[in-house]
């Protein structure tokens, strides 16, 4: 959550055979929390929408460990959610990060809190556990030198939440980190020091082998797929290793290379996705009851309205995915905060509201469903370029991810299994070795002196999210 206290889940429940179950809609809104009937005319308002969930959101402020500061709210709230039949959950993170910044808050007494909550609140089944810990909005620091910190950091509190909500009851779902979309992994930058999701993942699998841990983490996966700017449309993603909604495989690679092989499910056997924040802004000039100037570019309502049906319809058809948030059931009043809501400030609807309401009346997933398998091989990796001058030869380098490039001129002719065993050191044969990093999306050049004769340049590039996948080739030169 990007700390606002207005938002909407739509949640779409699929079938663990691959075509989508009957739509299962809800909000995560704390208006109805703040209201003075406790939310009851609100959560009505979603329930006659067709929304079926709300989210609430409740902070543990690690100064005051054992506090519930909120509680006459939340047992208003839980009580009228549930009155107008919608399913409640809880959003729960760490607050405020200058407090985390310490290095005093303890996982333990994050964990002794949500089973306070879990056991004052026994109709809520589902937590989500994290908010953006790869932003430094809500976890700080995010390095230490040039070293990525806060998933290190983070993963010890959602180990112990994990633990305390399943000793209260085994069947709650426990979804995991709340992962922002993008992040620019520069320690050193001027503003907004940030991890990028790709990498905050392959961070927190480290740690999560490192750490010996014999349980998973999570039952799902929280991100926030957000545009980069709301004028984008729906197929404009991010470029690697930030993701949007058009990205989810990038998001499923980076868990499966993080987690395969370990006792953390990846969503190849069993881990859902749970998008649980998604919004368009969109332009409020001239509408009543807003406040301040537009603090970003948004686009309009019709846009927002087609790319929330278009969303909806994809999310049906992927197996993966458990449940998608669009983030604003009403707008935010002050233009400071956020406009991507089914209704604008004033409770009127806007387009978007019955694009939702069309997609999840419909039976579900309308075409074939959209299944994916992991890579072994470099993401985006593309055949070396070889170029022989008098003296010397040059290697041409590309690759869609991070990369790290072995390459090695071999004597005579080699086929890519034969090259890839003298790669590997598993025989002789390399005449020269190079070795350099391939940075995502950008061409690198090796060179190598010319032999006399002929000779093979073999290269081996390996991820560095996870080096087990490989991509060689082999090129004869004479």
């Amino acid at each position: 959550m990007r700390g606002r206290v207005l938002a909407v889940i739509v949640t779409i429940a699929l079938s663990s055979a691959g075509a989508a179950a009957a739509a299962d809609v809800g909000a995560n809104d704390d208006t109805g929390k703040f209201a003075s009937d406790g939310g009851a005319a609100f959560y009505t308002a979603m329930a006659d929408l067709g929304l079926r969930q709300t989210v609430v959101t409740v902070r543990w402020q690690p100064s005051d460990p054992l506090a519930l500061a909120q509680r006459p709210l939340l047992d208003l709230t839980v009580a009228a959610a549930r009155a107008a039949g919608l399913r409640v959950v809880f959003a729960t993170y760490p607050y405020p990060p200058r407090e985390l910044e310490t290095g005093h808050p303890r996982p333990e007494d994050y964990s002794a809190w949500l089973q306070v909550l879990a056991r004052r609140y026994p109709d809520v089944r589902q937590f989500v556990v994290g908010n953006e810990p790869n932003q430094p909005a809500f976890w700080r620091p995010q390095f230490r030198g040039n070293r990525q910190a806060s998933a290190a950091a983070f993963g010890p509190f959602l180990a112990a939440g994990y633990d305390a909500l399943k000793e209260v009851d085994p069947m709650i779902t426990v979804v995991g980190v709340g992962l922002s979309p993008r992040g620019n992994d520069r320690p050193v930058a001027r503003s907004n020091v940030s991890t990028s999701p790709v990498r905050f993942l392959a961070a927190l699998g480290a740690w999560y082998r490192a750490s010996g841990r014999s349980r998973p983490l999570m039952d799902g996966l929280s991100f926030h797929p957000y545009p980069n700017v709301a004028t984008d449309p729906l197929d404009r993603g991010y470029a690697w290793p930030n993701a949007g909604f058009v990205n989810l495989d990038r998001i499923k690679q980076a868990v499966w290379d993080a987690f395969s092989g370990t006792p953390q499910p990846t969503t190849l056997d069993g881990l859902r996705l749970y998008l649980d924040e998604v919004g368009w802004q969109v332009d409020t000039s001239g509408a009543e009851g807003y406040l301040g100037t537009e603090n970003v570019r948004v686009t309009d309502e019709a846009s927002q309205a087609a790319i929330y049906g278009e969303l909806l319809r994809r999310a049906a058809c992927d197996p993966d995915i458990a449940q998608v948030n669009v983030f604003g059931f009403r707008d935010d009043a002050l233009r400071s905060g956020f406009q991507a809501g089914l209704n604008r400030a004033d409770g009127t609807p806007r387009p978007s509201a019955e694009a939702v309401r069309s997609v999840v009346a419909m039976p579900g997933c309308t075409t074939a469903p959209k299944l994916w398998r992991p890579a072994r091989t470099v993401l985006g990796a593309k055949r070396p370029v070889v170029r022989v001058t008098a003296g010397a030869i040059a290697v041409e380098l590309t690759a869609g991810e991070a990369a790290s490039a072995h390459v090695c001129l071999l004597a005579g002719a080699y086929t890519r299994s034969s090259a890839d065993r003298v790669l590997e050191g598993r025989s002789g044969g390399a005449t020269r070795c190079r070795s350099t990093p391939v940075v995502q999306a950008r061409r690198t050049t090796l060179w190598l002196a010319r032999p006399a004769g002929s000779a093979t340049v073999a290269v081996r590039l390996e991820a560095v999210a996870n080096p087990v996948r490989a991509t060689i080739a082999v090129r004869l030169v004479r």
